[in-house]
């Protein structure tokens, strides 16, 4: 993914009004779409790496520790933030986590599983190709192209209904019961199949921003949140 860094003294933060209501910011859009128990979040270390946010971290959360195989209170594990200027005007967090010495994995609930936490993970996906969708539209409202409103042309409404359609069918992909029912296609390559279009969508908003799709305060943001969370949930493994 090609970005601009974009650090002019006139760039707003990623989420601020632009016409009408708020593009949603990245680090509510994690916050919204994060498991809880008891009020706890719970978040999912895929490998050993965590995507959180400031505010998802002062809520003492649960942790599931994909290498470790269970579950941890935060305060069990000892972590270090990566860092990663591209981040930065997300809101986002990426820590490497790895239990303290001598911790055993001792919280235990039926609702917490690897595959539920990797299902949330991709909904924060799908919230973020719809959020940069809608602040690219913000963008061309009240642009104009050949006489008349950007948004008529044919191309754009072409790339737009394929945006559209990606988002419909991650949305009803769990009432397929082709894809509930048969042993023989894996979630993993279910989630890497719906990984692969989204990768397209998010290439498509960016291009329907043309340089404002580029820049990184802006579109940018949303798409390299996204790609962060493919990287976490389908790493190198045959079968991808």
């Amino acid at each position: 993914m090609h970005v601009i860094d974009f650090q002019s003294a006139d760039a707003k933060p990623v989420g601020e009004r632009a016409a009408g209501r708020p593009v949603a910011p990245i680090s509510h859009i994690l916050e919204s779409t994060a498991l809880r128990i008891n009020s706890h979040p719970v978040l999912l270390a895929a490998g050993s790496y965590v995507c959180a946010t400031a505010d998802l971290l002062d809520q003492a959360p649960l942790v599931w520790h994909e290498q470790a195989g269970g579950m941890y209170r935060w305060e069990q594990l000892h972590v270090v933030q990566v860092q990663d200027r591209m981040l930065e005007p997300s809101g986002l967090l990426l820590v490497q986590a790895q239990p303290h010495s001598g911790e055993q994995a001792g919280v235990i609930s039926d609702e917490v599983n690897p595959a539920r936490l990797r299902d949330h993970l991709l909904e924060f996906r799908i919230e973020l190709c719809k959020a940069g969708l809608e602040y690219v539209r913000k963008h061309l409202s009240v642009r104009m192209s050949g006489g008349q409103s950007t948004f008529q042309h044919q191309l754009v409404k072409g790339m737009v209904a394929d945006i559209l359609t990606t988002f419909y069918m991650a949305e009803t992909l769990h009432e397929d019961r082709l894809l509930s029912r048969s042993s023989d296609i894996a979630s993993f390559r279910t989630h890497a199949w719906l990984h692969e279009e989204l990768d397209e969508a998010f290439r498509q908003i960016q291009r329907l921003g043309g340089g404002y799709g580029y820049l990184r305060h802006g579109v940018s943001a949303y798409t390299y949140a996204g790609q962060l969370v493919k990287n976490l949930l389908l790493p190198d493994r045959e079968g991808y």
